[in-house]
């Protein structure tokens, strides 16, 4: 677990829409760059090296060794892509030891100096969203995978996607895991495995079920990061297994499918229903709705507290 300092809220964010969702995904992955201006305090030209937290089609959250100011404008350079583009700070997210993360946004809609092909949300997406890399050309592009396609990807770790670059169907994989934080494992998995606990199940969502045991992780303001197995998955949300006493309506943020390292894809979900089995917590959570101004949950990336680069 990667401690993370208390956050300050990013206010005038400009990546969400109109009714609070955001316009798109949002991807946690350390991507190297090259942050370079003029220093607004001493009046010099700057040039420092960083990397990416996270990134969206509109922006990024990026960690340097170097003080910025709220609105300073300045060039982002991709050195995996050698891409560049202007960018306006919009604040600072935190700064933990002696790094500072800012929140950045895209001076131009059709900037993408990260090199990744982002799908337009509808609000009517798969049962799951990762990054996912083609094997042949390299070129990295967000997937929302369907009920059928997540259990293909866990079962091959690949899944045949069409690729712009290669003008062809290739094989598409999940992205390395070297070099990013890991988060804990549970203590006992089989204590709160859900597929050995025998239970009658009634169907009363507008969305099928499938059952499924496709990792997720769960971030919950209250504990850490958690790695859990679905039991069953829909459009709608998700129910697993926990040791953690989650509350009835407490907002949460899921991955799914999650993958040990970078590129997953938390998005926004709330506790609908907490079944005590003794030895572990069956929950279900339901997918939507941002967090509003007052339940904003402190302390963890993907938030709402993060500038809207989505």
């Amino acid at each position: 677990m990667v401690t993370r300092e208390p956050t300050e809220e990013i206010k005038n964010s400009s990546n969400t829409s109109s009714d609070g969702t955001r316009r798109t995904d949002r991807v946690q992955i350390s991507i190297p760059i090259e942050a370079y201006g003029t220093d607004l305090k001493r009046g010099r030209s700057f040039c420092q090296k960083g990397r990416t937290s996270l990134v969206s089609r509109h922006g990024a959250a990026i960690v340097l060794n170097y003080a910025l100011a709220t609105d300073q404008e300045l060039t982002i350079r991709c050195l995996e892509t050698n891409m560049e583009a202007e960018a306006r700070v919009l604040g600072l997210i935190s700064g933990p030891a002696n790094d500072l993360v800012y929140g950045v946004a895209l001076l131009k809609a059709e900037a993408n100096p990260w090199g990744i092909e982002f799908p337009t949300l509808t609000g009517d997406e798969g049962f799951g969203r990762i990054l996912l890399e083609c094997r042949v050309c390299g070129i990295y592009k967000v997937v929302h995978l369907d009920e059928i396609e997540i259990q293909i990807l866990e079962a091959n770790q690949s899944i045949p996607q069409f690729c712009r670059s290669c003008s062809a169907t290739t094989s598409w994989k999940k992205i390395p895991s070297e070099g990013f934080p890991q988060p804990p494992l549970p203590r006992d998995k089989q204590s709160h495995t859900l597929i050995s606990q025998p239970h009658r199940v009634v169907n009363r969502r507008k969305h099928n079920r499938i059952q499924t045991n496709v990792p997720a992780c769960i971030r919950a303001p209250r504990f850490p990061e958690e790695i859990v197995t679905c039991e069953d998955l829909s459009r709608g949300g998700l129910r697993f297994g926990t040791p953690k006493p989650h509350k009835k309506g407490a907002r949460i943020e899921v991955a799914v499918p999650y993958s040990t390292g970078s590129g997953n894809i938390f998005v926004p979900a709330r506790i609908v229903h907490v079944q005590d089995c003794r030895t572990f917590f069956r929950v279900g959570a339901g997918y939507g709705g941002a967090f509003g101004k007052q339940q904003r949950p402190d302390g963890y990336s993907g938030s709402s507290l993060l500038p809207d680069l989505a």
